[in-house]
């Protein structure tokens, strides 16, 4: 039976985030541009190289998701204008825009299976001894395919997007409503993800005790270091599951 780390209660549940922190979303997304990339003869069109696309995109749609995840924009213009305000940039033609080409992403990349190194170590060390949850900012078939094709839904108990949610992480009532579903207070379980703001902040607000996932070098700020919610740093998540 494991103990909560602070409360010293029975943990009953885990809960974690899925891009980055399970599922490499990076490394599979840069793939599935350069398959993009490839198919639509971009650098004829524009003296892009593959690279430059590459960088190019993920500045515009690093920017528009901050943008969903405020409710400032909806999906459907998250899904579209990431690629052609990459397009513009990039100087190519309006009339050269591959049609629907957000939709030929969201087929490929969701089924590339690049997982962060002990992912599968990790979830199988829970396994049987806590319940498991995936909480998720992300499209609710997108996710669902990327859990299915990577395997990973094999070892999931509870998965929660916030499309089919409403609200998106950090919201507390995001989190709350996991708890909600999984009939526990906050002290009864842990949660990691990547993000210092949507996950780390977005758990310690709602009271659980949250761990990052340094899948970035960039340092813990050090507010976020200071709240006696914050569980630390994780650079293996092998090594952080042994913890428990």
């Amino acid at each position: 039976m494991l103990k909560h780390p602070l409360s010293g209660k029975t943990l009953k549940w885990v809960f974690f985030d899925l891009d980055n922190t399970l599922w490499d979303f990076d490394e599979n997304a840069r793939a599935a541009l350069k398959v993009l990339f490839s198919r639509h003869q971009l650098e004829y069109h524009t003296g892009y190289k593959e690279e430059q696309f590459i960088n190019l995109y993920q500045d515009v749609n690093a920017a528009y998701w901050k943008r969903y995840e405020k409710g400032e924009v909806s999906k459907e213009v998250l899904r579209t204008a990431r690629f052609t305000d990459t397009f513009k940039e990039m100087g190519l033609p309006p009339a050269l825009y591959p049609p629907n080409v957000w939709e030929e992403y969201l087929d490929i990349c969701p089924r590339m299976t690049v997982l962060i190194p002990g992912a599968i170590d990790c979830l199988s060390h829970f396994s049987g001894k806590l319940k498991i949850g995936v909480l998720t900012n992300g499209f609710e078939a997108t996710q669902q395919i990327k859990l299915a094709e990577s395997n990973l839904i094999q070892w999931v108990d509870y998965v929660q997007s916030s499309e089919a949610f409403g609200t998106a992480k950090p919201a507390k009532a995001f989190f709350q409503a996991a708890l909600d579903f999984a009939g526990i207070s906050a002290d009864e379980c842990v949660y990691i993800g990547d993000n210092m703001h949507t996950d780390v902040e977005g758990g310690m607000n709602a009271g659980i005790l949250t761990y990052r996932y340094c899948y970035s070098d960039a340092p813990t700020e050090s507010q976020i270091k200071q709240n006696p919610l914050f569980g630390g740093d994780v650079h293996s998540l092998t090594q952080w599951c042994q913890t428990f």
